[in-house]
C-alpha cells in the first residue's frame, strides 16, 4: 500500500519526445508517471495531486528548471525532484542543490542514470514516510499512556471521594447497633442491617469498577509468566472461601504464557471465585487443563456447579449483568473483569454449560515463544 502511494512520478519536460520517452521508461520500471511541458501544467498538478518524485528539465517555456524547482518546493516540501540540464558547471549544480534538488543529472537520454536516482529518491520518501508514521504513532502511545495515568489517577480520587460518605454512614450505623443493643425494635434493627449491607454492596461496585478500568490498561510490557505461580497466588487469595466451601482441585500441567503477571492472577481469581460462588448442592471440584491449539494455549476451567442457560452466554460477560439477581452476592462485573483481560492478552474468552450439569469456561493466551500480543 506504502509502495502504491509513492510509485507516482511527475516529467516535466518541454520536448514531447523525451518527455514520452521518459514515461514510458517509467512505466517499464513500475512508476505511475505523468508528464506535462509547461511550468505552469506542473505547478498546476503539485497543487491537484500528490508526487513522490519529479523529473524536471532545465529549458522550458517561460521557465527555467531551477525557478520551477524553488516554486514546486513551495508547494511540497516533501517532494523529490531530480533536474538534468545541459549545464554540467558546479555553479549549476550548487544552485539546483541549494533549492532543493535531491540529484542532478546531464544527459536525460541515460536511461540507466535517471532511473538510478529516481529509485532512490523513492525510496527516500518511502523511508520519510514510515519515518513519520513511526513518530506518530510513538507520540500516540506516550500521549495514551499519559492518559491512561490520568485516568487511573482521577478513577482512584473518584472511589476515595465515593468510599468516605459511605464509610462515614457505615460506621455511625455501627455505632447506633453497639449503643443500641438490644434497646431497639425489631425493625429499626433490621433497617440498620440493610443500611450497612447496601454500604458494603456499594463499596464492592466500586472496587469492581476500578478493577474494570484497570483491567485493559496495565503499561507493564508482558514478559513468560509462568501459570503455575499464578494459580498459587489466586488460590493464596481465595484461601477462606476455598476453605469454607471444601473446594478440590484437579491440575494439569500448566504453561508459561506471554502476559502481565498481576492481571493473569486476577484472571484465575476470579474464575475460581465464580465457580465457588455459583457452586451446587455438592462440594465444588474444580478441573484446570491447559491445551496447545497452533500457536497459542487454550485452557479450560470445569466445575460442577448449578451452570448457565446456554442463552445468557453473552450476557455473563457484560458489566453489572447479574443471571441470578440478589441470590448470590456480587456486582456482576467479574466476568467482564475476564473478558477485558483475555483480549488485552490478544486472546478469547468462551462459556459451555447447562443448567445443574456445571460450566467449563475456556480462554486462549500466547506462547511467549510466539509473536507476543502488542503490550
Amino acid at each position: 500500500m506504502v509502495a502504491e502511494q509513492f510509485s507516482r512520478v511527475l516529467v516535466v519536460e518541454g520536448d514531447d519526445a523525451q518527455r514520452q520517452l521518459v514515461c514510458g521508461w517509467l512505466h517499464e520500471e513500475g512508476f505511475e508517471a505523468t508528464g506535462c511541458g509547461t511550468a505552469s501544467e506542473a505547478l498546476g498538478l503539485v497543487r491537484q495531486s500528490t508526487f513522490s518524485v519529479a523529473v524536471v528539465g532545465s529549458r522550458l517555456p517561460n521557465a527555467r528548471g531551477n525557478q520551477l524547482l524553488q516554486k514546486m518546493r513551495s508547494l511540497d516540501a516533501d517532494l523529490r525532484m531530480v533536474i538534468y540540464t545541459s549545464d554540467p558547471s558546479h555553479d549549476s549544480r550548487n544552485e539546483a542543490t541549494s533549492l532543493g534538488a535531491f540529484a542532478c543529472i546531464e544527459r536525460l537520454g541515460d536511461r540507466s542514470e535517471l532511473l538510478k536516482h529516481v529509485n532512490r529518491a523513492y525510496q527516500q520518501r518511502v523511508d520519510l514516510y514510515a519515518d513519520d508514521v513511526e513518530d506518530a504513532v510513538a507520540r500516540r502511545a506516550q500521549d495514551l499512556a499519559r492518559s491512561n495515568r490520568e485516568l487511573d489517577d482521577f478513577a482512584s480520587v473518584v472511589a476515595h471521594d465515593m468510599r468516605s460518605p459511605l464509610l462515614t454512614i457505615s460506621g455511625y450505623c455501627q455505632l447506633l447497633q453497639e449503643a443500641c443493643a438490644g434497646q431497639l425494635p425489631g425493625e429499626s434493627s433490621e433497617y440498620l442491617d440493610h443500611i450497612v449491607g447496601g454500604v458494603e454492596r456499594i463499596n464492592g461496585l466500586i472496587e469492581g469498577l476500578l478493577d474494570y478500568a484497570r483491567a485493559g490498561r496495565s503499561e507493564e510490557p508482558f514478559r513468560p509468566v509462568d501459570l503455575e505461580s499464578v494459580l498459587v497466588q489466586a488460590k493464596a487469595n481465595l484461601e477462606v472461601a476455598i476453605q469454607e466451601s471444601r473446594a478440590q482441585f484437579e491440575v494439569g500441567s500448566l504453561p508459561e504464557v506471554a502476559g502481565n503477571h498481576a492481571l493473569l492472577v486476577q484472571l484465575f481469581q476470579n474464575l475460581i471465585g465464580n465457580a465457588i460462588k455459583f457452586r451446587g448442592p455438592s462440594e465444588p471440584l474444580l478441573r484446570l487443563s491447559a491445551t496447545r491449539v497452533d500457536d497459542r494455549w487454550q485452557f479450560a476451567l470445569q466445575d460442577n456447579g448449578i451452570g448457565i442457560d446456554p442463552g445468557d452466554f453473552e450476557r455473563v460477560f457484560k458489566v453489572f449483568e447479574r443471571l441470578h439477581g440478589k441470590a448470590y452476592p456480587g456486582s456482576g462485573i467479574g466476568l467482564a473483569v475476564c473478558k477485558k483481560i483475555v483480549e488485552r492478552h490478544g486472546g478469547a474468552i468462551w462459556v459451555e454449560s447447562k443448567p445443574d450439569c456445571g460450566t467449563t469456561f475456556f480462554f486462549t493466551l500466547a506462547d511467549p515463544l510466539a509473536d507476543p500480543p502488542i503490550a
